[in-house]
């Protein structure tokens, strides 16, 4: 069968459905990567094939040029909104709004996005469309051509929860029956291409999700569990890498949308770092260009700047990470069996990411109102000298392993393709 695999052009968005990419391809199936030109450099970098659909995406360029109120964080709606008392009819069904406008969805994904996708979808004839829960540029191509339909998810589905909950909520007010700002933007896309709004083309067919079962959040939907598998990009493993440290190994990084998406907004302080970890007998592996080291700032002996380095083989020597909570960062860490500290930034769920971690016993939370050098410290020392941590988290490790791979779905999505593939719209 032939598959479109489209994302929000940030690499990090990338990296997490490479894997499935490559599971597909291996299965003999046809797979095209389609999303904006500015990320064809890193498609062709997967060895899978890329195809450039609209106009170059710009995040970092973009974001940068806003002003806070004209962002979707100056909106006053959080789509990570958790409080049953905030949570009334009228938030939510606002919040959905704020989200399906040219604040969020639509920054994400331009009118010139769409039609690419629509005409190259139109033309190649794809049987399944696997699309990136934060572009909705899959499920209209997929409605344009009879393609069958997934949703991939990127992190934690608080858009998902937050769907569910406005139907929840709306089906108890009679006089809100035809209220939904989400079919209505997402009906003016799908009419300029002829297509019909469906139910399912807001929270996919089926839902591909690799967040382990205890971090994920409830849902009614239908979705397919998948074992997170690491891809960092190309890369080689340094010397230093290839034999075992000396000293306990530390890594620190602060993520690819960092600088990618939120053009650096997020802020974590590298001197109380450096003053932090200096007299520690640990290594420490910042994941940090020397150029983003700031200056004046001194670079303790026991701190390794080396750049890119590739995550996965990094942390299997680690005996912790100090992180942000994005997605890619936590679930590698679990999946090596890291323990976590981390210091969240405050872009999306990641405090609550960084609760469920401690919770769960493999990891800790620090807040940023929180951070110097001397909780991180302590918060360190308690995470190397605890061997709970490793042990627990050595054990979810475990648990994720035993979760089906890649190459386990691909059955599922050919059955998938079978049932839900239909006419042109």
């Amino acid at each position: 069968m032939r598959v479109v695999v489209t994302q929000l052009a940030a690499s990090a968005h990338l990296n997490l459905v490479v894997p499935l990419g490559w599971a597909l391809k291996s299965a003999g199936h046809d797979v095209v990567i389609a999303a904006q030109p500015d990320i064809m450099p890193l498609v062709r970098q997967t060895g899978l094939m890329g195809v450039a659909v609209g106009d170059e995406a710009r995040y970092a360029e973009r974001v940068a040029a806003m002003a806070p109120e004209e962002t979707i964080y100056g909106s006053g709606y959080s789509i990570t909104e958790i409080r049953p008392e905030v949570l009334t009819y009228e938030y939510v069904r606002d919040c959905l709004a704020a989200f399906a406008s040219p604040m969020a969805l639509d920054v994400n994904t331009d009118e010139s996005v769409f039609d690419g996708m629509v005409a190259f979808c139109r033309s190649w004839r794809p049987d399944l469309v696997i699309w990136d829960s934060m572009t909705y540029t899959g499920p209209v191509a997929a409605a344009a051509c009879g393609a069958a339909h997934a949703r991939t998810t990127i992190g934690r589905d608080h858009w998902g929860r937050l769907r569910e909950l406005f139907l929840r909520l709306r089906a108890e007010r009679p006089e809100a029956a035809g209220e939904d700002p989400v079919r209505d933007w997402l009906t003016a896309k799908l009419d300029k291409y002829g297509c019909e709004y469906d139910d399912d083309l807001v929270l996919g067919q089926t839902t591909i999700d690799s967040i382990p079962s205890w971090l994920r959040l409830p849902a009614e939907y239908d979705y397919l569990p998948v074992r997170y598998v690491a891809y960092n990009g190309p890369g080689t493993i340094p010397d230093w890498l290839r034999t075992e440290p000396e000293r306990p190994r530390v890594c620190v990084t602060l993520g690819n949308s960092y600088q990618e998406v939120w053009a650096g907004r997020a802020k974590l302080g590298y001197p109380d770092l450096f003053e932090a970890v200096a007299d520690l007998d640990i290594e420490v592996v910042a994941l940090l260009g020397p150029a983003s080291v700031p200056a004046g700032a001194t670079v303790p002996d026991n701190v390794r700047i080396p750049g890119f380095v590739p995550l996965d083989p990094l942390l299997k020597s680690c005996s912790a990470i100090v992180h942000h909570a994005g997605t890619g960062s936590t679930l590698t860490a679990l999946l090596n069996g890291v323990p976590q500290l981390i210091i969240p930034h405050a872009l999306h769920d990641e405090d609550q990411v960084a609760d469920a971690i401690e919770a769960h016993g493999v990891g800790v939370h620090l807040p940023p109102d929180r951070f110097s050098a001397d909780t991180l410290r302590t918060e360190l020392q308690r995470i190397l000298n605890d061997s709970t941590f490793t042990e627990r988290a050595q054990k979810t490790s475990q648990e994720i392993r035993e979760t089906p791979t890649p190459h386990d779905l691909v059955k599922d999505l050919e059955e998938h393709v079978l049932r839900h593939r239909r006419t042109a719209g």
